[in-house]
């Protein structure tokens, strides 16, 4: 759900801003909110991809509206019939389970969307990230405290 705000801008003219949850950048966030409001293609996108690599009863497709805010790579591993989660077959869950340790080489993340933010939610997937990497100088690292039986003493003695 996103939240519609007002601001004023510095001419004075009303600008409508939203708050939205998106591991996209803006972007491609925007690109996607319109591939939506269009509709633009009828039919099941996880369906129709063309896999990346195949699987007796799964395909890894790429994600055509990649998390890339937060991710170099974004790719999308789905069941080749249509269904969602609870409609999998014991052969499907099967080979979901054989083929999770193969992506661990791959990739960083293997994320589910909850229901409320699933795009999709009548055909089950998961997401494959590989996480961006980012420089972090010294003065931006937070410096860590560790908790030692002396400074729990100090910390418990100030309460």
């Amino acid at each position: 759900m996103t939240v519609e705000k007002e601001k004023l801008t510095n001419n004075h003219k009303q600008q409508k801003m939203k708050l939205v949850k998106t591991l996209r950048t803006l972007g491609t966030h925007a690109r996607y909110e319109a591939h939506c409001a269009a509709q633009m293609n009828p039919g099941c996108y996880l369906c129709k991809a063309v896999p990346i690599r195949e699987y007796k009863h799964w395909n890894i497709i790429q994600n055509e509206f990649p998390y890339d805010e937060v991710a170099t790579e974004s790719h999308i591993l789905v069941p080749k019939r249509h269904s969602k989660e609870e409609g999998l077959t014991v052969e499907e869950i099967q080979e979901l389970a054989d083929i999770k340790p193969d992506t661990h080489e791959t990739y960083d993340l293997i994320m589910e969307n909850t229901h409320k933010q699933k795009s999709i939610p009548g055909h089950f997937h998961t997401h494959l990230l590989k996480i961006r990497e980012r420089v972090m100088t010294e003065y931006e690292r937070p410096q860590a405290v560790f908790l030692t039986p002396q400074t729990a003493k100090l910390t418990i003695g100030r309460g």
